[in-house]
Formats: C-alpha cells, sequence, structure tokens
C-alpha cells in the first residue's frame, strides 16, 4: 500500500506541474518580451545620455555644437541598415577612388593624419568614436571627385584672402622703424 500511495503522489505532483506550467508559459512569454523592451530602453537611455554629455561639453568649449543624433528610423541607409561602418580597407579604397593622399583625405574627414593611417591599418570594421567623424565619412562616400573639385574651388578664395591678409601684415611689418638699438659706452679701466 505504500508503493501505491508513493505512486499516487508522483502522478499528482506532476500532473500538477503540468498544468502549472501550461498556465505560466504565456506570462513567461509576455514576460521574456517585456524584459528585450526593457534592455533596449535602458541602451536608448544610455545613448541618450552620451549625446547630452556630448553637447553639455561641446557648449562648455564653445565650440560647434555636434550632429544631432537621428532615430533609428531616420539614421538607416538607403539600404535599410541601421548605423555605418566602414573597414580599414574601405577607408583606402574610398581614399584613392577619389584620388586623394592620406593627409588630404584627414582634412577631408576632419581627422589628423594619424587617424586615417590607424584606420587604413586596421583590419575588419573600424572603430568610429566620433559621431561626427561617420556622418563626415558617410558624406564623403557619396562624394565624387568632381565633388572635391568643386569644393576645393570654393574654398580657393577664401584661401586666396587668408594669404593676402597674411601677406599684407607681413609688409607691414617689414615697412615700421625698427627700434633703434641703444649701445652702451664702453667703460673705462
Amino acid at each position: 500500500m505504500a508503493s501505491f500511495m508513493k505512486e499516487l503522489k508522483a502522478e499528482i505532483a506532476r500532473l500538477a506541474r503540468k498544468e502549472i506550467k501550461k498556465e505560466v508559459a504565456p506570462v513567461q512569454r509576455i514576460s521574456a518580451s517585456r524584459r528585450g523592451m526593457i534592455a533596449d530602453l535602458r541602451r536608448q537611455v544610455a545613448a541618450l545620455q552620451r549625446d547630452v554629455a556630448d553637447l553639455r561639453r561641446a557648449l562648455a568649449r564653445g565650440g560647434p555644437l555636434p550632429l544631432a543624433v537621428q532615430p533609428a528610423e531616420i539614421a538607416a541607409g538607403d539600404d535599410g541598415r541601421k548605423g555605418f561602418w566602414i573597414t580599414g580597407k574601405g577607408v583606402r579604397k574610398l581614399r584613392l577612388r577619389l584620388g586623394l593622399t592620406q593627409t588630404e583625405f584627414a582634412a577631408l574627414a576632419n581627422v589628423s593624419g594619424q587617424t586615417v593611417v590607424n584606420w587604413e591599418g586596421t583590419s575588419g570594421k573600424i572603430p568610429l568614436r566620433r559621431k561626427d567623424s561617420a556622418a563626415r565619412l558617410q558624406e564623403i562616400r557619396k562624394m565624387k571627385k568632381r565633388d572635391l573639385k568643386k569644393a576645393a574651388e570654393a574654398k580657393a578664395p577664401a584661401k586666396a584672402k587668408a594669404k593676402a591678409k597674411a601677406k599684407k601684415a607681413k609688409a607691414k611689418k617689414a615697412k615700421a622703424p625698427a627700434p633703434a638699438k641703444v649701445e652702451a659706452a664702453p667703460k673705462a679701466e
């Protein structure tokens, strides 16, 4: 009789577990989806906090504000991908397609020459720490040699003005009389 009672107890426990599992399964699915949504929201909050910190730093410096962060739907590229990435090989091919030196490409991308060297030496995706660098690379990727020539021609008058101004300042400095040097009288010994 003891073994019968043991078997009956085991069967009742098994059926109870089965019923509980059946009742809890939909709640678990909902809970899992909610946890996923919470994780997404946390990532978005972290990204927004980083953006706020970047804006505060830019305001404190008094420099230009970084590019505004766009929602994922707007930031998605033409092919529907979210985010932007490029490889070291991609940077090199882009630079060579445009016929630029590393220094010229660095000036165009608003980064240092060493950064371009590092990017090209990276195998795989390059880490773009600054949002404005990623945005600038996206703009450069869309450019053609013709666009670069137009941009250079637009900058040429500004450069010529700056050179002329520097030349005038130098000429003005050269025309100014030099202060007279006073020689000390020789000391009598």
